[in-house]
């Protein structure tokens, strides 16, 4: 009888060990369980997408500075002078990205006597250049460029004369007694009459008479 005792003493004592552990384990892991809320998860996401916007709306001011400042850079505006035969001959302003037809196209077009085979319409256009577009026959000895001042050797001859049937305005003004207003009769006359035949020719523009060609003769040519 007491052995029994004894025996169910220790179940009881094992029983209470054993629980007293199993407790204490759920209590531990309890402790180390952290149960994250639906209200956590969607501030979270919350936060995610609100940095990937920004991220977005970063790369986007930047492209649109970018994009900004190419078109700045690409709308400078410049101004050249278009002659020979166009249907409103004259100075005309465009942006610097533009082509010979564009500025063609602001004045009018070419007649129907433009020569357009010996013309690169596609040729991107400078600031301050002087582009011829000849008509059917006529001989403009630049014919590769049809610019007058980018080929500035072609409109010298080798002793040094102005050719004044490739002069720009610039040039002429450089030649004794021709100022601004000559300079552009010499160029009008040039455009209305095609290309002097002789050098005599030039006392045929307004304001240049016999004392005027004798200052001049010497340093003036055709070819």
């Amino acid at each position: 009888m007491e052995k029994n005792k004894k025996s169910i003493i220790f179940l009881i004592i094992t029983f209470i060990c054993v629980t007293t552990i199993i407790i204490k384990d759920k209590l531990y892991f309890k402790d180390d369980i952290y149960v994250v809320s639906k209200e956590e998860v969607n501030n979270k996401e919350s936060i995610l997408a609100n940095s990937e916007d920004a991220h977005d709306n970063y790369e986007e001011v930047n492209n649109i500075k970018k994009d900004t400042l190419d078109d700045e850079i690409n709308s400078e505006m410049i101004t050249v002078y278009i002659s020979g035969q166009v249907n409103n001959p004259g100075v005309v302003t465009l942006e610097n990205s533009k082509r010979l037809a564009d500025a063609i196209e602001l004045l009018g077009g070419v007649t129907e006597d433009a020569d357009l085979n010996r013309v690169n319409m596609a040729l991107k256009i400078k600031d301050e250049e002087h582009y011829i577009i000849p008509k059917i026959g006529e001989e403009i000895s630049n014919d590769s460029l049809l610019i007058n001042n980018t080929v500035e050797a072609n409109s010298k001859s080798e002793s040094n004369k102005i050719n004044i049937n490739l002069a720009t305005i610039k040039e002429l003004e450089d030649l004794p007694g021709v100022g601004e207003a000559t300079a552009n009769k010499i160029v009008r006359y040039r455009d209305e009459n095609g290309n002097f035949k002789s050098i005599e020719e030039i006392k045929n523009v307004n304001g240049i008479g016999d004392k005027k060609y004798e200052d001049l003769k010497e340093l003036i040519s055709i070819n």
